[in-house]
């Protein structure tokens, strides 16, 4: 396991990462990177201590992961989890959500900017099972090209409107 500090490496010997958002699923919840480079004070604020939105979509069998912190724009990460280590989701109860880990990152240096721990809502929680145990079920044929395709008709402010939207 990746033992994360704030000011540290997120990764011994990568000192570059390129921009934009990764998000992950595994046995102990979800993971999501974010990579800004040079990320600037205003957005680093927005990130650390503003309000969070999320969102979901399902996109010709692609889930999409949408965040927006605070006055920030809409951020997205496709997801498959074919390209994930199997997991089993856990039994939701009522008003629980799973986990989620936040780490933010500087792409021009590696370094480790801002960690937060969030739990998704549960109704968001329900939904991401029901769409991981669907992808699981039907495997999507052809995944690259189906993203380029997606990424090539629609920005992510386009795809945002369509997905379901939470609040923390």
């Amino acid at each position: 396991m990746q033992k994360l500090e704030v000011g540290k490496p997120y990764q011994e010997g990568l000192n570059r990462i390129p921009e934009g958002m990764v998000f992950d699923f595994n046995q102990a919840g979800g993971f999501l990177r974010v990579v800004f480079d040079r990320p600037l004070d205003p957005e680093l604020k927005e990130i650390k201590q503003g309000s969070i939105k999320l969102g979901l979509l399902e996109k010709e069998g692609i889930i999409f992961f949408f965040i927006k912190f605070g006055r920030l724009d809409w951020m997205d990460s496709p997801y498959n989890v074919a390209l994930s280590k199997h997991y089993d989701l856990e039994e939701l109860t009522e008003n629980t959500g799973y986990a989620v880990q936040i780490v933010l990152i500087d792409g021009m240096t590696g370094l480790v900017h801002a960690l937060k721990l969030i739990e998704l809502p549960h109704a968001m929680s329900v939904r991401l099972k029901e769409l991981v145990e669907k992808q699981r079920k039907t495997q999507i044929r052809d995944y690259d090209n189906v993203l380029k395709r997606i990424y090539s008709s629609y920005m992510t402010e386009d795809l945002s409107k369509s997905a379901d939207k939470y609040l923390l």
